[in-house]
């Protein structure tokens, strides 16, 4: 049974794997080159990426310098190695996002196999519309440039890739109705978001269900995350939890329990897939009518 050190340092080796991974892909090297500056064969290089080998401090410098990582993200790689240690195509994840984020974003999109998602007032970025995520981003009070926005529009609908592509992970999320009624845009924008909500339903990995605004409270109210699960079980967990200025992330058995908890919770209280796709489509209706005036 693994103990609570050996599940830090599988999930550091992971996230370090995830996050080398990405920048050789941002950087388009070979697998084979980048093996051979730090002399080590392609199938190894592989199971150091995917988290099976752990990576040494000089391997993660000569392979940074070659993808040509910024200091700053750098010294965020080798504090990973150094947790990791301590406890035993070209990419589509452009400079600026974060290490943490980019080892997330990598491994949501090769590894897992279970996507679990909770929001309250905004509909699952798997299922934005561009035109609804466009409209969240002019709208969210920091005055973000028109450049600043077409990257993050492209990052985020590389992030929806991971819905179609094949062998998708099964993505489950609860929302509340909030989401659903909240005029993000206006009424054509939420009656095309909804649209292509009720039908991304339809997809045999997605399952959607709505918490409804007549039920009052229901557990974990105050809650927006995004829960990855992988083939090893609840030992490789992590979790993007979404704050008020940025994400923080958490990858250990203990801390990521309670959203697990609160996934189950939430799911339960929430209608089920049937009347949640008709509660989406009855609110598309009254956009439309909204729209019609």
């Amino acid at each position: 049974m693994a103990t609570k050190n050996d599940d830090s340092a599988i999930s550091q080796r992971r996230q370090l794997g995830a996050a080398m991974r990405s920048f050789r892909k941002e950087a388009d090297v070979d697998r084979d080159r980048a093996a051979g500056l730090i002399e080590v064969t392609g199938p190894t290089l592989t199971r150091k990426e995917s988290g099976q080998f752990k990576f040494k401090r000089q391997e993660v410098e000569t392979l940074a310098k070659a993808y040509g990582v910024a200091d700053d993200e750098l010294a965020m790689l080798l504090e990973l190695a150094r947790e990791a240690r301590a406890s035993t195509k070209r990419g589509e994840f452009p400079m600026f996002v974060p290490v943490r984020a980019r080892a997330f974003l990598e491994l949501e999109r090769n590894d897992a196999i279970e996507i679990m998602a909770v929001t309250l007032s905004y509909i699952p970025l798997y299922f934005q519309t561009e035109a609804y995520m466009r409209q969240l981003w002019l709208r969210n009070g920091e005055l973000l440039s028109d450049g600043r926005i077409e990257e993050l529009v492209k990052l985020r609908k590389a992030r929806q890739q991971v819905v179609t592509k094949r062998d998708a992970p099964m993505i489950r999320a609860v929302i509340h109705e909030f989401a659903l009624r909240l005029p993000v845009g206006g009424p054509a924008i939420m009656r095309e978001q909804l649209q292509v909500l009720a039908a991304a339903c339809e997809l045999p990995n997605v399952e959607i269900q709505v918490q409804p605004i007549a039920d009052g409270a229901f557990p974990g109210m105050d809650s927006t995350f995004f829960l990855l699960r992988f083939p090893v079980g609840a030992t490789g967990d992590v979790v993007q939890v979404y704050g008020q200025t940025e994400s923080f992330y958490r990858d250990r058995r203990a801390v990521t329990e309670p959203y697990r908890v609160a996934w189950d919770r939430r799911r339960v209280a929430a209608l089920d897939l049937q009347s949640s796709r008709a509660l989406i489509l009855d609110a598309a209706a009254d956009f439309g009518r909204d729209a019609a005036r």
